[in-house]
């Protein structure tokens, strides 16, 4: 179960808290993001992880790290303690980031990342930007693994429309992958690997109700956090996700080139075909409207609707 413990959130939340300078800097930086998991939240800088933060119930502290295989320069590190007990430990923390971020920098013009960069970028735009309220998508989770199936997953988010604010009944799970230029289309991390991943988790019952549970409990802290963005109705208590409506499988396809023709061969794979008429889920191309990363209900074409503009 990716959540956080009632202290845990206290922690942050709470001015007091010993924790909370490390949110208040996540806030007020949009090229950072707080994502939940189990007993500890990873803190990302353009998709890799600038922090990690663990909580040691039974000490009643936190044990912080940064992710050392992003200083593959070697360049020297700021001296940052490895546990939290008071304000004056995360503040050195917060006060590190700028140099922790130079190091990320550093390294990335070398090793680049640029899928999981570009998730984090799709994750502000529709959590919390200054248009997140408009869109019908909120990102839970990037970088996840289920364990039971061995699924991996770029992004999981819920479908909420923009018309339905109002409560939080009636959404739905989005399973998000995205592919960032035509070399990532094929092969073992490819496509077709990540439907079958997906079908995998859908058809065991057990596990699939677990992810929904999952996800409602990060969609709930994340806002309880102030990490969402979005207006709320007068009867809204949390988000719920309906068991009965099947999940969307979304594939956000980043600076594909036009003039290569991998993709259109895939595409137009009978296994491609077969997943796009899925009982089990509704596959879905995103293509934005004009430019950004908005995800509009209106911006998901099927199979067929796809088809057509390659």
């Amino acid at each position: 179960m990716r959540e956080l413990s009632e202290r845990f959130m206290k922690d942050l939340l709470n001015p007091e808290g010993i924790l909370h300078p490390i949110l208040s800097s996540v806030k007020t930086d949009q090229t950072l993001m707080l994502t939940i998991r189990n007993d500890f939240i990873n803190v990302y800088y353009r998709g890799g992880n600038i922090l990690e933060v663990k909580e040691f119930k039974k000490r009643k502290t936190y044990g912080c790290s940064f992710d050392k295989s992003y200083n593959k320069t070697g360049r020297e590190m700021p001296t940052m303690p490895a546990t939290i007990n008071n304000q004056d430990d995360a503040k050195e923390w917060v006060v590190a980031l700028p140099v922790l971020k130079s190091i990320m920098n550093e390294s990335l013009s070398v090793f680049s990342k640029d899928e999981r960069e570009f998730q984090q970028l799709v994750a502000r735009e529709n959590n919390f930007s200054s248009i997140s309220n408009e869109t019908d998508y909120f990102i839970s989770d990037i970088e996840v693994s289920e364990s039971t199936s061995k699924a991996c997953f770029d992004m999981i988010a819920i479908k909420w429309l923009t018309t339905k604010h109002k409560s939080g009944n009636n959404c739905r799970i989005a399973f998000i992958e995205m592919k960032y230029g035509d070399g990532a289309l094929g092969g073992k991390t490819g496509m077709l690997k990540h439907l079958k991943d997906i079908d995998s988790l859908i058809s065991n019952n057990e596990n699939y109700a677990k992810m929904r549970s999952v996800i409602e409990n990060q969609f709930y802290q994340l806002d309880k956090l102030g990490l969402l963005r979005f207006n709320k109705g007068r009867d809204f208590t949390k988000v719920s996700i309906d068991p009965k409506e099947k999940p969307e499988v979304i594939f956000i396809l980043a600076n594909h080139n036009p003039r290569a023709t991998g993709l259109k061969t895939i595409l137009s794979t009978p296994e491609i075909t077969a997943y796009s008429e899925s009982q089990s889920f509704d596959l879905r191309f995103f293509v934005n409207n004009f430019a950004g990363y908005g995800l509009h209900e209106k911006c998901m074409l099927n199979l067929s609707e796809f088809r057509k503009l390659l």
